[in-house]
């Protein structure tokens, strides 16, 4: 052979093994890549629980059970399942919730879409078992609301069958054909036997190949519990349901792992055929974010059964999706106050104010403008007047511009963070024996606590800002420009009580997702309304304990910065 042509069919040679090299790369690889691209969890930052996630075309959304919050019930948006932001909300008030109150409030909800109808549905329970059924045209709302029924149980999951029929599946194991526009109930179909289980937490139905797959969780949703996703699989949704052999499929508790409590697991197939499962998670030692939501690859077996590739203790990272990156999608956290309306990121724990008594965003252009309200942090006559927001980040920094004269000792404005009612701390602009004065407080357990002072040099207008580090510590400062600050205090640590993992340290007030409320029997008997279930939030607020007259407070903006990763 000539020399050429053993050259020409070398080279041909290594092309075609680099070319087959290639086509058996897993997902997430690229052709001079050694190793997968890898996505980190959590996909989303912060308090997601239960999450709702559903695909319409080539677009994904999510929303989470938000409790006593209102607006309730986020949505968030994404094209790439790991980058996402907010686009509505599924309610604005509830007739159900009660102010000051997050243990009674929306607990699980799913979301579905009804391809006959085009509508989105979004089924939300309360604590009582009244199940409400939202519906719109449009992703992000604006919804209308329907009572699907009493009594019915908690954690809906909700199926549309290749034939177009739409079901329901929750807590009490019943499964419920809907009517064809999915807001009212036509049949039982099915029930789940669920004597053998502890709990039956967040079902969830799906289908493949001719095999109808129901997720579950059993073991308890918090800290430290022996929380689990195990399936069942029927050929009929009447049954008989057989168990997976290797439930429970995923499991987490107490083994040293970064995430704990996995539960409310949702399959989904993307675009391009490929399954992940999405479902939420404590990560140890930071029970202020409450439960996180997580993804994780999923392969099938020969004999039918959906694994996640990384095994069943969830993990930190993970080969992402083969979808196009979307990285200018996130969260919300900073706001201007140049809009009307308050930005998405924004709840109260009650119903929200929209008369201008309370706040207005239109009254002074580019300034939210708060209204003292009766009481302090810890009053419920207050909380019209209490902006929150997740807490997404470990370490933040969060700031303000704000104009505010202070008459009366009791008259407060400025930044807080906020479990509830009776556990919170704040840091305002405020008065003492008719001076000026910058304070920090807390209320822990419903017992108000003034811990530093210190003069005001600056006068009506004035820059606050609480840095939060990576372990759940606080810390104060004041200035005249947002370049030059003051610390004032010591720093306060907010972390769960009940899993007091950082030098024995017990958090003062807990912020943490439950911990106060279980692991301390004086908070479970004297805790207002029994506020668990949500995680540590923050913001703005203005009060006037005591004080005859309202006063105006002004934020010129809120900034949110996460601290370099």
């Amino acid at each position: 052979m000539k020399p050429a042509a053993l050259v020409f069919r070398c080279v041909k040679r290594a092309l075609v093994s680099f070319v087959a090299a290639v086509a058996t790369f897993p997902i997430g690889y690229t052709a001079c890549a050694a190793e997968p691209t890898l996505t980190a969890n959590p996909v989303i930052h912060g308090d997601w629980s239960d999450p709702a996630l559903i695909r319409v075309g080539d677009d994904y959304y999510t929303c989470r059970s938000s409790f006593g919050w209102q607006p309730g019930i986020p949505i968030a948006h994404s094209r790439d399942l790991t980058h996402w932001e907010y686009i509505g909300h599924a309610f604005t008030t509830h007739p159900k919730l009660i102010a000051g109150n997050t243990r009674d409030g929306i607990w699980g909800v799913d979301m579905g879409f009804n391809p006959k109808t085009k509508q989105f549905l979004i089924y939300a329970p309360c604590r009582d078992h009244s199940v409400y059924v939202f519906n719109s045209p449009h992703p992000e709302g604006p919804y209308a609301m329907t009572l699907l029924g009493e009594g019915l149980g908690i954690d809906p999951g909700f199926f549309a069958d290749d034939d177009g029929k739409l079901y329901l599946v929750l807590s009490l194991g019943v499964i419920h054909e809907l009517t064809p526009d999915g807001l009212s109930i036509k049949r039982e179909t099915g029930r789940i036997d669920r004597s053998r289980y502890r709990l039956f937490e967040g079902p969830a139905i799906f289908k493949r190949n001719g095999w109808y797959y129901l997720l579950f969780s059993d073991g308890g949703t918090l800290p430290h519990e022996p929380s689990t996703i195990s399936t069942l699989r029927a050929q009929n949704l009447a049954g008989p349901w057989e168990e997976d052999p290797h439930n429970p499929v995923m499991f987490s508790t107490d083994n040293g792992a970064r995430f704990e409590s996995p539960a409310h697991g949702t399959l989904i197939q993307t675009q391009n055929g490929n399954w992940f499962i999405a479902y939420h998670a404590h990560e140890t030692a930071y029970y202020t974010l409450g439960r996180q939501m997580l993804l994780q690859p999923v392969e099938w077996t020969d004999d039918g059964w959906w694994r996640p590739t990384t095994g069943k203790i969830p993990t930190s990272t993970f080969v992402g999706p083969d979808l196009p990156a979307a990285p200018d999608a996130k969260f919300a956290q900073s706001d201007e106050f140049d809009l009307p309306t308050p930005g998405l990121q924004w709840f109260f724990t009650c119903p929200p104010d929209f008369s201008g008594q309370s706040w207005s965003l239109t009254e002074k252009p580019g300034s939210l403008r708060l209204r003292t309200q009766p009481g302090d942090l810890s009053s419920l006559s207050a909380l019209p007047a209490v902006f929150q927001q997740r807490v997404i980040d470990k370490a933040f920094s969060f700031e303000t511009k704000l104009t505010f004269s202070a008459h009366d000792a009791r008259e407060a404005a400025g930044l807080h963070m906020f479990h509830d009612p009776r556990m919170n701390f704040w840091l305002v602009s405020t008065a003492r024996d008719g001076k000026p004065v910058v304070a920090v407080g807390k209320t822990n357990l419903g017992q108000r606590v003034d811990l530093w002072s210190a003069p005001n040099p600056h006068g009506e207008t004035i820059h606050l800002k609480i840095v939060v580090d990576s372990e759940e510590r606080a810390t104060f400062y004041f200035g005249p420009d947002g370049s030059q600050w003051t610390k004032l205090g010591e720093s306060i640590y907010f972390g769960a009580s009940a899993h007091h993992l950082r030098k024995n340290e017990r958090g003062n007030p807990d912020l943490g997702w439950v911990g106060t409320y279980k692991a301390n029997p004086l908070a479970r008997e004297k805790s207002h309304n029994g506020n668990i279930w949500t995680a540590a939030t923050f913001g703005l607020f203005a009060v006037r304990d005591g004080a005859k007259q309202s006063n105006n407070a002004d934020f010129d903006y809120f900034h949110v910065t996460p601290a370099t990763k």
